[in-house]
């Protein structure tokens, strides 16, 4: 029975995910809201409520996939291609873009990215001298600052120029974060 009942979960979490990106993509500038979602998704609204505790918590579910790549760059294992496709996807969004890593959502984006880049500096067993926690804050706000400040449209420059930076730049700050473990113990 649990696992049926998983996958019974996790389907209904992917119609609620797939409702919300939906309607994320298709309007412009008003707030989605739980009856917006679960109109979509056609679902009710507890069945809503059993899995999030509104749209900010959903939209940050909706952003951890994405923000994988962006995680991965942070951490120095990224893609450059890969993240230039998501950075392409980020500027012709531009303005949800912004209001998601930006504004009041932004500390949350922020940490969410935190959370995604201290997972991959565990699971790599990277020992750094600073607590992980904070090296994983300093690597996601390392890449996720430029992207703030581009597609704010402070400078331009190329999706793909933009990815090579981030990924080069994590390999460089993680690979510095772990010479400090290493400076520290005397190896």
């Amino acid at each position: 029975m649990g696992e049926r009942q998983d996958r019974r979960v996790a389907r209904t979490r992917g119609r609620l995910i797939e409702a919300f990106n939906h309607l994320l993509l298709q309007r412009r500038r008003r707030p989605i809201r739980v009856a917006d979602i679960v109109a979509e998704a056609k679902v009710g609204r507890s069945t809503f409520y059993d899995h999030y505790s509104g749209p900010e918590a959903i939209h940050l579910e909706a952003m951890a996939r994405p923000f994988a790549l962006l995680a991965d760059a942070a951490a120095g294992i990224g893609d450059p291609e890969r993240l230039a496709f998501l950075l392409r996807h980020f500027w012709e969004n531009r303005q949800r873009a912004r209001d998601s890593f930006g504004g009041r959502f932004g500390e949350k984006t922020s940490r969410l990215l935190a959370d995604l880049v201290e997972e991959r500096l565990a699971a790599r067993r990277i020992e750094t001298r600073i607590a992980r926690r904070i090296a994983a804050v300093q690597l996601a706000e390392a890449a996720l600052a430029p992207v703030r400040a581009w597609v704010a449209g402070e400078a331009p420059c190329a999706a793909e120029t933009l990815a090579d930076s981030l990924c080069r730049t994590g390999a460089q700050l993680a690979a510095a974060l772990s010479a400090c473990a290493a400076q520290s113990t005397g190896t």
